[in-house]
């Protein structure tokens, strides 16, 4: 699970464009400066293209905290 967080960090720094920003598996999206709707996009898309997942309009809408998402994608991959 510790590789699953290290590659989200990598990606929300990119897409945020922070490498200040600590990804941990509380994190949500009022944590994040800019995180709104277009970029939850981005940020999926981003995710889906570097763990060759895709997820679900349902599964996306499930997604509290970046928690969900890492066991999400330990279940998938």
């Amino acid at each position: 699970m510790e590789e699953i967080y290290e590659r989200l960090e990598t990606i929300f720094r990119d897409v945020f464009d922070d490498d200040s920003l600590l990804v941990t598996s509380e994190l949500t999206a009022r944590d994040v400066e800019g995180w709104d709707s277009m970029m939850n996009v981005q940020l999926m898309l981003s995710v889906e293209r570097a763990f060759n997942v895709h997820f679900s309009a349902s599964q996306i809408a499930s997604l509290g905290k970046v928690g969900d998402l890492a066991a999400l994608i330990k279940r998938m991959t």
